[in-house]
């Protein structure tokens, strides 16, 4: 099927694990080099790669202009054999950016909201309280100021309302993708993975792709190499990639609030029983 893979997740969520993965398919179960990740799966919103496939600078682009540079982009990219098919999303769903008419599938990665609050908060170097309230606020944007920033303007919105903008996608179709299925089996379901983007990989090929990417091998190489993408507040990118880590990290009342802002979705996606 023509059209683009959009693999969306609230920030923190395994999106990166999972470009990881693929880079390392494409290498035949190789270590993926860090330096060549943007060429498995950009980041939608890059200005960089916006101007790359545009060939026009985005610095004096209004944010509603860059919103229509980046549909160009996207259109672009889906005409364009050579690059990339699979792009990383941050964004909720917008149909105009990613309307299905371009769109050859959603790969939508969710994680315990417990779990993404900790490691949010060292990702922007803030507070855990400060984070949890991000993760609760209703049509949150970010990049939005008048300073130039390198990525144009995102919807996050909060992290119930980002994975019911995906999970709402009728028109085309969604692999729902845990991360803690991703930790816990994940030959099967990193499989799972590779069969809905259309890849077909042997089985060793997906064995030595998965076994590449543990999280404690890439710790290692980001400890060796360094990681680009690591923003300069946090010590590592690849931090422990451990589901459940949250119980020994919040308070009862810093638990009882993301389960107070997402009690509905967690509930939907089986982070808490019903009832």
């Amino acid at each position: 099927m023509s059209g683009l893979y959009w693999l969306a997740s609230y920030p923190k969520s395994g999106n990166t694990w999972v470009r990881c993965f693929l880079a390392a398919l494409s290498a035949g179960g190789e270590m993926p080099d860090f330096a060549k990740l943007t060429k498995t799966a950009r980041a939608s919103a890059a200005r960089a790669w916006i101007e790359e496939v545009l060939d026009v600078p985005t610095s004096d682009l209004t944010q509603d202009e860059l919103v229509l540079a980046r549909r160009a982009m996207h259109e672009i990219q889906t005409q364009t054999p050579e690059l990339s098919r699979y792009l990383k999303v941050h964004d909720r769903y917008d149909p105009v950016l990613f309307a299905p008419e371009i769109t050859a599938g959603i790969v939508l990665i969710v994680r315990d909201p417990r779990d993404v609050a900790p490691s949010y908060a060292e990702h922007m170097g803030v507070s855990l309280d400060y984070a949890i309230e991000l993760m609760g606020r209703p049509g949150r944007k970010v990049a939005d100021g008048e300073d130039y920033n390198l990525h144009a303007s995102q919807i996050f919105s909060s992290w119930s309302d980002h994975a019911a903008s995906w999970l709402e996608q009728s028109a085309s179709q969604v692999l729902l993708l845990h991360y803690e299925d991703l930790t816990d089996r994940p030959v099967e379901n990193f499989g799972r993975l590779a069969a809905f983007l259309g890849l077909k990989p042997d089985s060793d090929t997906l064995r030595l792709a998965v076994e590449a990417t543990r999280f404690d091998v890439l710790r290692a190489r980001e400890d060796t190499l360094g990681f680009g993408e690591r923003p300069v507040q946090m010590n590592r990118f690849f931090r422990q990639g451990r589901a459940g880590a949250w119980s020994g990290v919040l308070t009862e009342s810093q638990a009882d609030r993301i389960v107070g802002d997402h009690r509905a979705m967690m509930i939907r996606l089986g982070y808490l029983p019903e009832g």
